[in-house]
């Protein structure tokens, strides 16, 4: 595969791709020595950037996109959201994941890490979207049989690891420490450390979660986290707004990446700003996720990353905090760092995850800086096309199978308003 004439960082390139790494990088023009008869997608007149990450979602949510807003989280978690999930079966969540899938390509996202339910769904769903992710074996056991949990992780873990699937991810992902118990995060902890898995899960996402766990366990939520083996340099941890700085030192010194989601914590209410400024100095790895979309209501990391840089700037009294440059470099490198992915950057021998996009579109004009354009102007219309491991997975804004998809999610969601 061959992209001509890419306008890469100012300079008009063709890129060279071949078994999903960039190969080469040249200054577009004639050259009899090139061999051009490889399929060639032609980018005239349009500005290549490496793709986003979304490093926390709950992607089949999308079935439930303004079902439930204007609540606090914890009555928005028991009294809407997981009664509604309950009547999910295994073929909505495959038809909610491929409509999130959808969203993400278009917005220009190649890679989602997930935490929901019917594991097999999620993954037929998103194979079949040719998208990179990472999917969970995800548990609440409050009030149920942990060995059951035990065994079905096990099984679970079994049953995946065996589906030959470049694109995939596995995780363990406990829930959270207020929704899972002591034995089952221990074991959590011992699982992903035999079979050297991810670990995916939320953390101090309101002051209600921090206050109760202190009483609770004489421990602030970081440090117990930490005491069943669950920071480590696999960890995502989701939110992190209640954090002391020792909190904070202490996911560093574990190397535990950070999952930022501004959005659904402005929506949530939950008390105040994520503090990047103090991650940043303690040399946390920070990334960007949605959330899913009963509490952001999108899954557009251009929107994310524009609430992202603000929010610091506002609540920090610093417009130079979270610079655009440095937001596109946390939603896009930061994020492929994090789950080992050499991808992030349009470079020689990084793999091909890139977005074209749109020429002369009303909100990149007059262009002086890419990164202030993505960043703080663009809307949700900014992407042309869409490569995923030099797959070609969008094109001029068109994904096979869209209508249906569209049509499925809306039957779907009668359910509910019945």
């Amino acid at each position: 595969m061959i992209v001509k004439n890419a306008n890469l960082n100012g300079v008009i390139s063709d890129i060279f791709i071949k078994n999903g790494i960039i190969t080469d990088i040249i200054k577009s023009e004639k050259n009899e020595k090139i061999d051009y008869s490889d399929i060639i997608f032609d980018a005239e007149n349009k500005i290549v950037i490496p793709s986003f990450f979304n490093t926390h979602t709950h992607s089949a949510m999308t079935l439930l996109r303004g079902y439930a807003d204007d609540m606090p989280l914890r009555p928005w978690l028991s009294e809407k959201i997981w009664p509604a999930e309950a009547k999910l079966i295994p073929e909505d969540i495959y038809w909610g994941t491929k409509l999130a899938c959808l969203e993400m390509i278009k917005t220009g996202t190649t890679f989602f890490n997930d935490m929901y339910w019917c594991i097999d769904s999620i993954i037929k769903a998103a194979t079949e979207m040719n998208m990179r992710f990472a999917v969970s074996a995800t548990f609440i056991d409050i009030g149920k049989d942990t060995d059951e949990l035990i065994k079905e992780l096990e099984d679970t873990y079994k049953r995946v690891s065996i589906i030959d699937s470049p694109n995939m991810i596995f995780t363990v992902a406990p829930h959270a420490i207020y929704t899972v118990s002591e034995k089952m995060l221990k074991y959590a902890g011992k699982f992903a450390k035999e079979h050297d898995l991810f670990i995916h899960t939320h953390l101090s996402e309101t002051k209600k979660e921090y206050d109760d766990c202190l009483k609770e366990h004489g421990m602030k939520p970081a440090f117990y986290l930490d005491s069943f083996g669950l920071l480590t340099e696999k960890t995502i941890l989701a939110h992190c707004v209640w954090l002391d700085d020792d909190e904070i030192k202490l996911i560093a010194d574990r190397g535990a990446t950070v999952s930022h989601n501004p959005i659904s914590n402005m929506k949530l209410s939950v008390g105040k700003a994520f503090n990047y400024r103090k991650m940043k100095q303690a040399n946390v790895q920070v990334t960007l996720g949605t959330d899913g979309c009963s509490s952001n209501n999108n899954l557009n990391m251009a929107e994310t990353m524009k609430f992202a840089s603000i929010l610091q700037k506002f609540a920090y009294d610093d417009p130079t905090l979270m610079t655009a440059e440095e937001c596109f470099k946390i939603a896009s490198l930061n994020g492929a760092e994090a789950f080992g992915i050499k991808a992030g950057k349009i470079e020689k021998g990084y793999e091909a995850d890139f977005l074209v996009l749109k020429s002369n579109i009303y909100d990149m004009v007059p262009g002086f800086n890419v990164y202030s354009d993505i960043v703080y102007s663009v809307g949700n219309n900014f992407v042309d096309s869409v490569f995923c491991k030099g797959k070609l997975i969008m094109e001029h804004g068109k994904i096979e199978g869209e209508d249906e998809i569209i049509s499925q999610a809306k039957k779907i969601s009668q359910k509910f308003l019945s």
